[in-house]
């Protein structure tokens, strides 16, 4: 892997091809729910839930051009064969640009955000007041040297989607040689798992150093790593938010922590 394609990499494989590169299979617990087909239910074209949100919130429009950018298929949990309510995340060519939608069987648009190239949908936790929640994945920022993947959880509240809770996820960054330290790959990882009834919610990371050898390629194992603190978050009905145990501190994104 080459100095300039190092960070890039992961979120290509994340949006062009909704594989496993963002590292899913680690947040063990939170992705065992399967995500069921739903035939009898009406499915709005990707290009029918971006004219949808466009017309429905001129204030803040989607990112995409139809010049320019190519739909990506959507990705949908449908959790019955007739769901009241389902979810669909789409992506399209910018790796920043993506929606998250609330859609009825019969096909109606309850509401829709932007968010970066969805590449994760799954199940969240169930939750009072606000039932069945959505986790997903997407590309927060990316540049030539980084990309930054985030975690959000979000639920329909009086049919308007709200965001309960939001977490940097995945990131890889190309760091320059300074002093004595080598030129490096630098990833941030985390995973996830709920306790108490989906009340409560672990994290835990891992930070890692990748460095690049003579003939520009990156080593395949690290040189150094380290165990990041675990962060605990409780689940406050009042603010419908997780809210965290104690003062965390974030890392900052496509920056050297």
């Amino acid at each position: 892997m080459n100095h300039d394609s190092a960070a890039r990499k992961s979120a290509m494989r994340t949006f062009a091809k909704f594989t496993c590169a963002l590292g899913l299979s680690c947040l063990g617990s939170l992705f065992t729910v399967p995500a069921h087909a739903a035939e009898s239910c009406h499915r709005p074209s990707p290009q029918a839930l971006i004219a949808w949100y466009q017309h429905a919130h001129p204030e803040k429009p989607l990112r995409y051009s139809r010049k320019e950018s190519a739909i990506y298929h959507p990705i949908s949990i449908l959790r019955s064969d007739q769901p009241a309510v389902y979810w669909t995340g789409l992506a399209w060519l910018a790796p920043e640009s993506g929606a998250l939608f609330a859609v009825t069987c019969a096909g109606t648009v309850l509401d829709g955000i932007p968010t970066g190239a969805i590449g994760k949908l799954s199940p969240g936790p169930t939750l009072p007041a606000l039932g069945q929640s959505v986790m997903f994945v997407y590309v927060d920022k990316e540049t030539a040297d980084c990309v930054h993947d985030a975690i959000q959880i979000a639920a329909l509240k009086d049919n308007k989607i709200i965001s309960l809770w939001e977490h940097g996820y995945n990131q890889g960054m190309n760091v320059p040689a300074s002093g004595a330290a080598p030129r490096r790959f630098i990833s941030e990882t985390y995973a996830a798992s709920f306790g108490g009834d989906g009340r409560t919610l672990k994290i835990t990371g891992v930070r890692a150093a990748y460095p690049y050898l003579k003939d520009g390629s990156q080593a395949p194992v690290p040189d150094a790593s380290a165990t990041l603190p675990t962060e605990t978050y409780h689940w406050d009905a009042g603010a419908l938010r997780f809210i965290p145990e104690k003062h965390y501190r974030k890392s900052s994104v496509c920056k050297p922590n």
